[in-house]
């Protein structure tokens, strides 16, 4: 689980970085505080299906791509 946890976390990193916010402007958009936000990122907190969808809409993606590795990681499959 911590592994899928950690996984997570740097793809909303990723998706965050791509759409140009900061963590306390994801944060807002998500509706969390920024230190849950970094907490996310480092993959050391479970994280709520209304995060995820609150996430999905904020970064402007479909739900599932918030559970993609990166392309650059696993061969662009």
């Amino acid at each position: 689980m911590k592994r899928e946890l950690r996984r997570l976390g740097e793809r909303l990193r990723e998706l965050r970085l791509e759409q140009g916010l900061t963590q306390e402007q994801a944060a807002e958009a998500i509706g969390v505080h920024p230190k849950h936000i970094i907490k996310m990122e480092q993959g050391a907190v479970n994280v709520t299906v209304a995060i995820l969808v609150a996430a999905s809409a904020a970064f402007k993606v479909p739900l599932r791509d918030l559970f993609r590795e990166a392309e650059k990681e696993d061969g662009g499959k």
